[in-house]
């Protein structure tokens, strides 16, 4: 397996890397990897990239150190004009989702998830570029998950119930990477 090419640090997932007992300490997670991710891909349900071992990393540390999925998806018009305090049409608006984002339990404590969120947000600005999409979506699961993405300047569209809807906009991504 070649490194990624930049500006990218993962690469598109391969059969091999659902057999590579990646383990995360979510059941749902890492069944998904190892029994999901691979199939859905290819039907083009959901983009997985994953992050691989390096020739740098020490070799104790997992192949896969950890994985994301990306898709497209729709959000409420209220919702994201309250975050965007912007006056929007009626309709759902296109945004990406990241639905899946997953750090090996022997990777964590390494910035893994932060290098996965950063490509993830990469990939989409780049979309962007040739589709509409006004934001990115993750759904936090735990409050947990919810500390992590509003560090990145994710912010809640609701606070009622878990899993909680948080949202990004697309230009706070695009800011992002505008000096690159």
């Amino acid at each position: 397996m070649s490194e990624p090419q930049f500006p990218y640090a993962t690469s598109p997932i391969e059969p091999a890397d659902a057999k590579a007992g990646f383990s995360c300490g979510n059941r749902a997670l890492d069944d998904y990897l190892a029994r999901h991710a691979v199939s859905n891909d290819a039907d083009g349900i959901g983009r997985a990239y994953v992050l691989r071992r390096s020739l740098v990393d020490p070799p104790h540390l997992p192949l896969v150190l950890g994985f994301y999925t990306l898709s497209m998806a729709l959000a409420e018009s209220t919702q994201v004009a309250g975050v965007l305090d912007a006056k929007l049409p009626g309709y759902p608006m296109p945004v990406a989702l990241i639905g899946r984002l997953a750090v090996d339990q022997r990777a964590q404590g390494r910035r893994v998830g932060e290098r996965l969120l950063l490509d993830a947000l990469r990939r989409i600005v780049d979309a962007s570029a040739i589709l509409g999409c006004i934001g990115v979506v993750v759904d936090a699961k735990t409050e947990d998950a919810a500390r992590f993405y509003s560090k990145y300047d994710f912010v809640s569209m609701s606070k009622v119930s878990w899993p909680r809807r948080m949202f990004l906009p697309i230009g706070t991504a695009r800011g992002a990477f505008s000096e690159d």
